[in-house]
């Protein structure tokens, strides 16, 4: 399968200009939008929750990622990862990183307000990604699916460092959010979200690019995307998607739980 690389935008363009490139294609693409230092902050408070369970390797630099020899692959919904991922959601630098005004400031020209008009959705969102474990990775959906509520909300993607394709970024469909919404009718057991969109590749026009430290990417919420798989021999993945809309707009209710309702 081929990816078009991302068609990059510029967080300075008047609002217009981005609101224009986001309603052609469904995304917007930045590159070192967020300072590495706040990306490299929020990426060791992780790292250093997966090494008190014992998933990292002791012999490595802890910032590298790598899993332990012999480890197995967790993920959602298994006890170990839970564990962990409860106090990820508790901790005070991760729970503000997509407060950033750098953040706020791109959804507010997207959704033509002020930046104290967006809301941050409550339920902030991480994921650690194992290698040797494709057969969970996140098959092609619309975020708006699990999402509800306001149609003009936007998702943020940001990996934890650089993440290169191997490594398992996001790739998304330009501009199939003009397709409206499309119902989930594919059930992908043991995938992450388990529910996706068919998706006829020959149609398909898929874009993605290698990710460096700090590089960012929103998308609409009929955004067609998927993640791509971890085929790295021993680095986890480590990333965060939120949300945005207006404050005023409508919300589902469990939007304003934390992930999982994980209290």
């Amino acid at each position: 399968m081929s990816y078009q690389p991302f068609i990059e935008s510029s967080a300075i363009a008047p609002a217009e200009d981005l609101r224009a490139l986001m309603a052609e294609h469904g995304y917007l693409f930045f590159r070192a939008l967020v300072p590495g230092d706040e990306v490299l902050k929020v990426r060791l408070a992780a790292l250093q929750l997966c090494d008190e369970e014992g998933w990292l390797d002791p012999d490595a630099d802890l910032m590298e990622g790598r899993v332990r020899p012999g480890m197995k692959p967790t993920g959602e919904g298994q006890a170990d990862y839970m564990k962990m991922y409860r106090k990820l959601l508790k901790t005070p630098i991760f729970h503000a990183f997509p407060d950033l005004p750098v953040l706020r400031e791109v959804a507010a020209k997207l959704l033509d307000i002020e930046a104290a008009e967006v809301l941050t959705h409550p339920r902030r969102i991480g994921r650690v990604t194992f290698p040797h474990n494709v057969g969970a990775t996140t098959p092609a959906h619309q975020d708006h699916f699990y999402i509800r509520g306001a149609v003009d909300t936007f998702s943020c993607w940001i990996p934890l460092g650089d993440c290169p394709m191997q490594l398992g970024n996001l790739a998304v469909w330009n501009g199939s959010h003009q397709q409206g919404f499309i119902e989930h009718t594919e059930t992908i057991p043991g995938a992450i979200g388990g529910r996706g969109v068919p998706i006829d590749e020959s149609k398909a026009d898929w874009h993605s690019s290698d990710f460096e430290l700090g590089d960012v990417l929103f998308f609409h919420a009929f955004t067609i995307h998927k993640a791509l798989p971890n085929l790295t021999e021993n680095l986890l993945r480590v990333s965060t998607d939120n949300r945005y809309q207006r404050a005023q707009d409508k919300i589902e209710p469990d939007a304003l739980l934390p992930h999982f309702n994980l209290q």
